[in-house]
């Protein structure tokens, strides 16, 4: 009866290291998908402020070459639009750096959740795991989905103004030179 109760005894403990084995590779796969997913986030707003960066570049570069074709009276019209589409990418910046703190935020504190529930049951762990990347990946689709909505808000702006711009000089110069 000893040898049996060895080998129940033997059996146990290796139960017991293979179900800390299994907690332990659970709580690994979640942080690594965890990390994955923040950095995916940061690549994301990383890309977003690059296409806003390039967009406030090609309006700076719109309104030089009307300021440079207007006269003074053009040059301080120009002057107002380029500031008002400076303010809309300055805004627009900081709210998907908010935006993206907050989701930050977000994703440590149910990693942080899911990493103490993933040591107490693994079945309980699948179950987070799932709703973490369901909230995760409708996070990052709401993100993508108001970043590009901000950006063709502003790409819409730089236009509307780039064309006024060409407008008011069209304006200007047949006043100048007296074309009808």
């Amino acid at each position: 009866m000893t040898e049996e109760n060895k080998n129940l005894e033997d059996k146990a403990n290796d139960a017991v290291e293979k179900a800390k084995e299994t907690i332990n590779e659970t709580s690994e796969t979640t942080s690594e998908k965890a990390k994955d997913l923040h950095e995916s986030a940061s690549e994301a707003l990383d890309a977003a402020k690059e296409k806003a960066g390039e967009l406030a570049d090609d309006a700076k570069e719109l309104f030089g070459k009307a300021k440079d074709k207007a006269t003074e009276f053009l040059n301080e019209d120009a002057k107002e639009i380029y500031s008002n589409a400076k303010e809309k990418a300055s805004e627009f910046t900081e709210e998907a750096e908010e935006k993206l703190d907050k989701f930050t935020d977000s994703a440590k504190e149910k990693a942080a959740e899911f990493a103490e529930d993933a040591k107490e049951t693994y079945e309980e762990a699948k179950v987070k795991a799932k709703e973490f990347a369901n909230e995760a990946s409708e996070k990052i689709s709401e993100f993508a989905d108001e970043a590009e909505e901000k950006l063709e808000d502003l790409a819409e702006d730089a236009k509307e103004t780039y064309n006024e711009a060409k407008e008011k000089t069209k304006g200007f110069f047949s006043k100048l030179f007296g074309k009808k």
